[in-house]
């Protein structure tokens, strides 16, 4: 009696042992994970204090065009006038909304949700790859641990800063979310298809249906899910043996083959387009050069991947250089050859090495919209947000396998300070812009964008010396005429009234022949502000107007329904008011809104006639903003407008003809 009460006493102490150590395992894991969001939190946190920059002007400051959303019309305004892609990315527009509703507005709360957003994606991610060694068969404790150093590399990874804390990408980041969610509930939908089917694929369906949806609603890669559920089933399930029932065919092909199939067809449309080896502006290469430039700039991510940086150039990414042909240059070949050998190994060995073709697959099947025939940019970071994520795995699971755990600690802990320090530094550059334009102009000298915006903040340092010689600098090194360059250049030397009639007729010769980019709108806006207010006294308004009316005999920029033509009509009346000729800036002004309706920009130029004291004329225009054809624009606000310039001309003696003197 006594001996089974003892052997009882010792069964129940092995349990309660068995049971404390679990949950102190559960307590570290717990703690390992709070460390790594903290370490994540610490070193992004220079960084929120950052400004706005570039394209976050373009989607977020239409909050002052509305005047702030304030009621139904500002909302739906503001969230579904997107023009950022097809979708109008809604879903990311209204996440804006958290953050701010007028315009200015702190960036600091923007840049805050995008790292709550960046945390959450880890987490996410941190599930997703559990799931996928649990399919495999891992141990429960190697999983949890191998999914968390996985994350973790992720999330403190300095490749990412600029999705982060680049404002504008949380369209990369909530598309990134919900592919990841997608992901998770496929993963747990097959688990169950062995006791309900039927429940299995009522989840999957729903959920691919779904977070696809929300995904592209988000930014329009989205719709790569079911080709990334495509790539999981391929890989990792295909290995997992009988632990998995094969999909049932006809799920697959509405599911996963049809959609593959339709992209696969867009994309292919794209090569069969007529246009395909021609240049079409804004860019400076074809969709043949660029198809050529991929294969290496996915060297460069991979390279950026596995050898972090301290710092890169961020989103100056101009400087990167196209190929011409398959051997110009000849790591244009090279680079594809390796990329084919790795997608080719990775299909063979599949069920080999299952981590391995997830990781490779995943990526190439992440970058199939952006990087390859689509008319974008030839190069930028925050395209690897989402194709990055397993990487790692394959090496940490595989260091985890032949390592002793006390030197995989020391590993893996030296890996994420590394990163960590890396992040922090990037960070820290990017808490202000002249930082950021300065070390990406120091790692990027043939950037023109770089330079550009380095000499400005040189000049507006008051380094004015310093800053004409980077622009002299940049103008030689870079071949190609840069109008981002050469116009910076002349409002400088306006600005110091330092041009003379001869230097800007021969930079106006240059630019008049070239085509009209309206990404540049505001630095043109810029040199034109300057002379307009006689900064520079040697250049003639006359002078000024010709540069801009020789531009729309290019027929791209001749185009009457295109941006480029509004633009340019826009900045040809803008110089007819100084000019004190409103009849012809009427006119101007008329052609550019049948080019591209737009009832902010009708009030703009209704305000710019009403302050030159051109009242009939500023009534004329206002009276754009009310048609039903423009949007955006508070009727009470147009009333308001026109009593104010209805009282200014009251006060106007009987028959007062004066005009401002040009």
């Amino acid at each position: 009696m006594i001996a089974a009460d003892c052997g009882e006493y010792r069964t129940n102490m092995a349990l309660v042992k068995k049971r404390n150590k679990d949950e102190l395992r559960d307590l570290a894991y717990v703690v390992a994970w709070a460390m790594a969001f903290l370490a994540c939190i610490l070193a992004y946190l220079p960084g929120l204090n950052g400004p706005f920059v570039f394209d976050d002007f373009a989607s977020i400051d239409t909050l002052g065009d509305l005047g702030g959303v304030s009621d139904w019309d500002t909302f739906k305004a503001f969230v579904l006038g997107g023009t950022a892609g097809p979708t109008g990315r809604p879903l990311a527009l209204l996440s804006f909304l958290i953050d701010g509703n007028t315009w200015p507005t702190d960036p600091w709360p923007f840049k805050r949700t995008n790292l709550l957003i960046h945390l959450i994606n880890g987490a996410l991610l941190g599930v997703l790859i559990s799931k996928i060694l649990n399919a495999l068969d891992f141990e429960k404790h190697d999983t949890r641990w191998i999914a968390l150093l996985s994350a973790a590399c992720w999330l403190l990874h300095p490749f990412l800063v600029s999705t982060t804390l680049y404002v504008v990408q949380r369209m990369a980041q909530l598309s990134t979310l919900f592919i990841f969610a997608g992901l998770i509930v496929h993963l747990y939908a097959r688990t169950l298809m062995a006791r309900d089917a039927r429940k299995a694929y009522l989840i999957m369906t729903l959920s691919v249906g779904l977070l696809t949806l929300l995904a592209m609603l988000s930014k329009e890669n989205g719709i790569l899910l079911p080709i990334l559920i495509g790539v999981l089933e391929f890989t990792v399930l295909a290995s997992a043996g009988k632990r998995f029932a094969a999909l049932d065919w006809r799920w697959s092909a509405v599911f996963i083959i049809a959609p593959a199939s339709i992209i696969v067809a867009y994309l292919g449309a794209k090569v069969a387009n007529s246009n395909f080896f021609e240049i079409v502006p804004p860019r400076d290469f074809s969709i043949y050069e660029r198809v050529l430039t991929q294969p290496r700039v996915l060297i460069d991510y991979l390279q950026n991947w596995f050898v972090p940086k301290l710092y890169t150039t961020g989103v100056f990414q101009d400087h990167f250089i196209k190929s011409t042909g398959v051997l110009s240059p000849i790591t244009t070949l090279l680079s594809a050859i390796l990329h084919i050998a790795i997608i080719a190994l990775a299909i063979v060995n599949r069920r080999k090495w299952p981590l391995l073709a997830l990781a490779a697959l995943f990526f190439y099947a992440g970058h199939l919209l952006e990087s390859t025939v689509l008319n974008l940019e030839l190069y930028f970071e925050h395209r690897n947000y989402l194709p990055a994520c397993f990487l790692f795995l394959p090496l940490i699971v595989f260091l985890w396998q032949r390592m002793s755990r006390q030197l995989l600690v020391v590993t893996a802990l030296s890996i994420i300070m590394v990163l960590s320090g890396f992040t922090h530094y990037s960070a820290t550059v990017w808490q202000n812009f002249s930082s950021m334009v300065e070390a990406s102009a120091q790692k990027a000298p043939t950037s023109a964008r770089a330079q550009a915006d380095y000499a400005k903040a040189l000049y507006n340092s008051g380094r004015y010396e310093d800053s004409l010689r980077v622009m002299d600098r940049a103008i030689e090194n870079i071949p190609a005429d840069s109008p981002h360059l050469l116009v910076n250049r002349l409002t400088m030397h306006c600005n110091l009234n330092s041009l003379d009639a001869n230097e800007f007729g021969r930079v106006a010769k240059v630019l008049s022949n070239t085509i009209y980019d309206p990404r540049l709108t505001s630095i043109y806006f810029e040199f034109v502000s300057a002379v307009t207010e006689r900064k520079c006294t040697d250049v003639s308004l006359d002078a000024l107007r010709a540069m801009f009316a020789d531009m729309l005999s290019d027929p791209w920029n001749s185009d009457i329904q295109s941006s480029r033509y509004a633009q340019l009509k826009y900045i040809v009346g803008f110089i007819d008011v100084f000019k004190a000729a409103p009849e012809q800036a009427v006119k101007e002004f008329e052609e550019s809104l049948r080019a591209i309706p737009d009832a902010a920009k009708a009030m703009n130029m209704a305000a710019l006639l009403a302050s030159k004291r051109f009242f009939a004329e500023a009534l004329y225009l206002s009276n754009f903003a009310l048609s039903e054809q423009y949007a955006g624009v508070s009727e009470d606000d147009v009333r308001a407008f026109q009593a104010l310039v209805h009282a200014d001309m009251s006060q106007l003696p009987e028959n007062d003809n004066s005009r401002p003197v040009p």
